[in-house]
């Protein structure tokens, strides 16, 4: 997308080397510990969660170093009603796992680290039913992503266990990573009004154009499916690509579609 970018994380300062993910790893996992015991939550107080430790450091120093994108716009939407729309159009469990967990990451960075900033932006953001009703998310996406990882890789498996430990505390840990963000990295500070309107417009315009681009190759696919089978799956698909491009462009038309892009009837 064309325009300035005002947040670059990962871009490094004019003279300076480039700093090992290492030293980025043990500098979050460092100051999360410190802001656990300034919030009275340390480490393994009513459970064993030193992996939430160490899966939230690793989470923030991708970020930083740029390994992670938060933004990625096939698979996070700031709208609620993108994201299950997204995970019921397919059946790819490991694909529905990822679109839940990329969501919840990006709210549990935007809420920890970014909360306070966000709070100027509009008076109305910051109030308790708007807090509440992004930490329900939250909680529900790393619910899903726990269910989905439960699947793919075992009860057991360490990423489940830490799903699940983030949507059943996620509120107690966005409260660390606020301290945290204040504290010790001084982003909210850093930040203008301005510049946290642009990343979240950003997140959404560059949701939205991918959307669009995926619909219409889901709408295409169908198309092409239904033509050559007329099996009721591919019709099904197709009707759900045609009433989302419906919803996106009020404009769009499947009849006109049909009449341009289908086979010419007989005389």
């Amino acid at each position: 997308m064309n325009g300035p970018s005002y947040l670059k994380l990962a871009a490094r300062p004019e003279g300076r080397e480039a700093v090992h993910q290492e030293d980025v790893g043990y500098f979050f996992i460092n100051n999360f510990l410190l802001s656990r015991i300034d919030s009275d939550m340390p480490s393994d107080l009513a459970e064993y969660d030193e992996d939430v430790n160490v899966y939230t450091a690793a989470l923030l120093s991708g970020v930083v170093s740029g390994r992670e994108d938060l933004l990625r716009a096939d698979l996070v939407s700031p709208r609620d009603a993108d994201v299950f729309a997204r995970v019921q159009d397919s059946k790819d469990q490991r694909y529905r796992y990822r679109v839940y967990k990329a969501n919840a990451d990006f709210l549990y960075v935007s809420l920890g680290v970014f909360s306070e900033a966000s709070t100027g932006l509009d008076p109305m953001r910051a109030s308790d039913g708007e807090a509440n009703r992004l930490t329900g998310r939250g909680k529900s996406y790393y619910q899903f992503a726990s269910a989905y990882a439960e699947r793919l890789y075992g009860s057991k498996a360490g990423i489940t266990e830490v799903m699940d430990k983030l949507s059943r505390n996620f509120e107690a840990y966005t409260k660390v990573m606020t301290w945290m963000s204040g504290e010790y990295l001084n982003l909210v500070r850093r930040l203008s009004e301005g510049e946290v309107f642009h990343i979240e417009r950003q997140a959404q315009e560059r949701f939205e154009d991918e959307h669009r681009r995926s619909t219409w190759n889901a709408l295409l696919d169908g198309y092409v499916d239904w033509q050559k089978t007329h099996a009721r799956d591919a019709r099904r698909r197709l009707a759900r690509a045609a009433r989302e491009l419906k919803r996106i462009d009020p404009s769009f038309s499947l009849k006109v579609f049909r009449e341009k892009w289908g086979p010419p009837r007989r005389g």
